[in-house]
């Protein structure tokens, strides 16, 4: 009656920025033939694996990238194949056998800035003409969130998703009473599975929320987490509510997940190209 998930259909936005150093901040991109070198190896490992490079900048001890990625990949995965890839061949190319520093820094962005997501997040209640007292509950912002909200060893990681879920065909299957515990839930969640709850709106037929997560976890795996765990809990808790609406499934499945960070992706490019 209540199946996991186990495909989802997504419509995403996700570009990361990535800095890298080099081995002690040796000047090794100095080099007149380390450019080119550098923007062969990231052309062959984007092709390769479906990373999308949107603008490169390199100076004497840093590479620094703007990168989309499919929701199916993680931070940690890109980042170890395009320094690995780099590695291998600034050793066979120029002898460099230590070329990078441990760690990385990787930052979210996307086509607004958070301070414009969080505000539109916020206003979706009142959007779609739901006013009065009653409507507080809907919305929830979580008094312990903090970011960064994940500290790293060798690295700084600062990963914001808005991720938009919608009921199964548009049922009205949420209100102002099923709202606090379902927040509850979600951010008890989120300490499971690694991601940290910033704020929550609910509407009847679909749910905003914007989180912030770990290098290591793809936002697809983040989906499958909220909406299998949600569903399962709906299920229990709510299972009237359910046969009511004939919304057995409880969400649709597919979900949008965009990037959102301090700066936006144009921000970013316009560093970059600086």
């Amino acid at each position: 009656m209540h199946p996991h998930f186990t495909a989802l259909d997504a419509a995403y936005q996700l570009h990361y920025y990535l800095s890298f150093k080099t081995h002690f901040l040796k000047p090794f991109f100095a080099d007149c033939r380390a450019p080119s070198l550098v923007e062969s190896v990231l052309n062959d490992v984007c092709d390769r694996e479906r990373y999308h490079l949107l603008e490169t900048n390199i100076d004497q001890e840093h590479l620094r990238l703007l990168v989309s990625l499919l929701p199916t990949q993680t931070v940690v995965d890109t980042v170890k194949r395009l320094k690995g890839n780099l590695q291998n061949q600034f050793r066979k190319e120029l002898n460099i056998h230590d070329l990078w520093a441990r760690g990385y820094f990787a930052s979210s962005s996307g086509t607004v800035d958070q301070l414009r997501v969080q505000r539109y997040i916020d206003s979706q209640i009142s959007h779609h003409g739901f006013r009065g007292e009653w409507t507080r509950p809907l919305k929830y912002l979580n008094p312990h969130f903090k970011t960064p909200a994940y500290e790293f060893a060798h690295c700084v990681s600062l990963l914001k998703y808005h991720l938009v879920f919608v009921t199964q065909n548009r049922i009205a299957v949420f209100d102002e009473a099923i709202a606090p515990s379902l927040f509850d839930y979600i951010v008890a969640v989120g300490k499971r599975r690694e991601f940290a709850v910033e704020r929550i709106s609910l509407l009847p037929d679909h749910m905003h929320m914007l989180i912030e997560g770990v290098p290591s976890i793809s936002v697809q795996d983040y989906a499958f987490a909220i909406l299998n765990n949600t569903q399962q809990w709906m299920a229990k808790n709510y299972s009237g509510v359910l046969k009511a609406t004939g919304a057995w499934n409880v969400w649709q499945q597919s979900y949008y997940a965009g990037t959102v960070g301090e700066y936006t992706t144009g921000q970013v490019k316009s560093f970059l190209r600086g």
